[in-house]
């Protein structure tokens, strides 16, 4: 799938409104009596609500309940924003990086709510990531663009963090000259090219393991680099999102607060009875079917699909003529995979290597029975790892008894 069109050179961010209203997902909470916070409680920006989880805004509790989000539901913190912010004060700028540890800057930088990895110490390469992994999305390109001169100083700090002896930034072949001139000599260049799904982390570290299996490997998007200097220069929590919002209207940037809800970048009378909004790309993405979802920081695109657009899947018998297999970037087989699983043959799916799969799309984009194949596969996934998980809990309780 030819991705190369979607280039852009002309897209400038805009500055999406700020809201009256945000909501903070609680995931990973199991219950609300592990939350300390209450309803009319005053929140400061940047403020700890949960182990790994900060306030975006300053503003007012309004409400805590529940709402349902394409993967699950969570537990969610409604907060009325304050006209201005007041940061945390534990949050400090260090822009000499090197007056710190290593273990000292990562700390700092999640309590910044960035969310890198602390587990950095056996790391050989880096991958910095500036090639958008989904064929609609223009993000990391965008970031490419206007931080270009930050990129140097960005993989030093890397390197301070980490234990890597190389740095490699991924980047479009059509952006070469662009990622010569950033990196200088502190890093290395990845030419991909601009088909998807080359931009995928896991295909961009088989290339590495192609060159070196043995190589231990971290990625981080050139978003989050961006943002960690930031964070570092100002003092201030990372609270904002660049995504790609691609509606009929157009294709653009937003520069999200953190829990601003979709509607609030969509508008309800922009959108047709049968229009579907997905959080991602049709190929990998999820149906958004509640205008009050909050943009969070693992959201890269907002995809509206028009009404004429909408492809609904027939799940008719498969025929055999293994195209899915051709496209497959892994080379599963996907065809025996997904009957399989159809038929809840879990056991044959893991056989397969069904886990190996990266959940690309292609697959389901060039079938012609149109079976819904990525479906099949994350429900084969998800019945392994429940049957992992229950075996592991009977081999622990017999240990116990056998101990006792």
């Amino acid at each position: 799938m030819d991705q190369l069109a979607l280039n852009r050179n002309d897209l400038q961010i805009i500055e999406a409104p700020e809201p009256k209203e945000v909501i903070l997902p609680l995931k990973g909470l199991e219950g609300r009596d592990k939350l300390r916070i209450k309803i009319g409680q005053r929140l400061i920006t940047g403020q700890v609500l949960y182990p790994g989880l900060y306030s975006s805004v300053t503003g007012i509790v309004k409400s805590i309940d529940s709402m349902s989000f394409p993967d699950d539901d969570y537990t969610v913190i409604r907060v009325e924003v304050a006209d201005e912010d007041e940061f945390d004060e534990a949050i400090k700028a260090e822009p000499d990086f090197q007056g710190k540890t290593p273990a000292e800057l990562l700390e700092l930088l999640n309590r910044a709510n960035l969310g890198i990895s602390e587990d950095l110490a056996d790391i050989d390469t880096v991958f910095v990531t500036a090639v958008d992994p989904d064929p609609l999305s223009l993000v990391y390109q965008q970031v490419l663009k206007e931080f270009k001169a930050e990129l140097s100083e960005g993989f030093k700090l890397i390197k301070y963090l980490t234990s890597a002896k190389r740095v490699i930034l991924a980047i479009s072949e059509e952006a070469k000259e662009l990622g010569s001139a950033a990196i200088g000599d502190v890093a290395d260049l990845m030419l991909v090219k601009s088909q998807y799904p080359n931009g995928l982390p896991e295909l961009l570290a088989q290339r590495i393991a192609e060159q070196d299996s043995s190589a231990k490997l971290a990625f981080i998007k050139i978003e989050k680099l961006i943002s960690a200097l930031t964070i570092l220069k100002e003092g201030k929590p990372a609270i904002y999102k660049l995504v790609t919002v691609n509606t009929k209207s157009g294709v653009n940037n937003y520069r999200v607060r953190l829990g601003t809800p979709i509607k609030e970048i969509i508008k309800e009378d922009e959108l047709n009875n049968n229009d579907k909004i997905i959080i991602g790309s049709p190929l990998r993405g999820a149906a958004c079917f509640n205008l009050e979802t909050p943009v969070t920081a693992d959201i890269d695109l907002i995809y509206v699909q028009d009404t004429d657009e909408v492809y609904n899947y027939q799940n008719l018998q498969c025929i055999n003529c293994g195209k899915c297999v051709k496209v497959c970037p892994v080379n599963l087989e996907v065809n025996l995979i997904c009957r399989y699983a159809e038929f809840a043959l879990f056991e044959r799916c893991a056989e397969l290597d069904v886990n190996a799969c990266i959940e690309c799309g292609l697959c389901a984009y060039y079938c012609p029975s149109g079976r819904a194949l990525v479906q099949f596969i994350r429900l084969a996934k998800d019945e392994i790892k429940q049957q992992n998980i229950e075996q592991l809990l009977v081999t622990t309780e017999n240990s116990t008894e056998e101990d006792q």
